[in-house]
């Protein structure tokens, strides 16, 4: 079992993120969009989600409301690229919300607060 499920529809970000976790030892199920990611959630238990706004099928506030819908606990964790977004995704159910390009380790850091018990 994963303790992260990341949705991102950009192959790099996805992968770039997936090498930061991994390297603090924190282990992620990938998906490549709103739907699988939604599909994910159904099937597996995680500890944290983080999800990019913008995707096919499902954007991430949508998925969003929905997970909340059905764990109202969990914590989420949005990436965008629209800076403008940030309300809004907090009225979604994000705990966060990180503005790409993400740089630095401070983004590691606040997922790694997110997993201690």
């Amino acid at each position: 079992m994963a303790d992260i499920l990341y949705a991102e529809d950009e192959f790099t970000n996805r992968r770039l993120i997936q090498i930061h976790l991994e390297r603090a030892k924190i282990s992620c199920d990938l998906a490549s969009d709103g739907e699988e990611a939604w599909e994910m959630f159904n099937k597996e238990s995680y500890r944290l989600i983080i999800l990019d706004q913008y995707m096919p099928g499902m954007n991430g506030d949508e998925l969003a409301r929905k997970i909340k819908a059905v764990d109202p606990d969990i914590p989420l964790i949005a990436i965008t690229s629209d800076d403008t977004e940030a309300g809004s995704l907090k009225k979604a159910g994000f705990s966060e919300v990180f503005i790409k390009p993400l740089r630095g380790r401070d983004y590691i850091d606040t997922i790694v607060k997110y997993l201690k018990p």
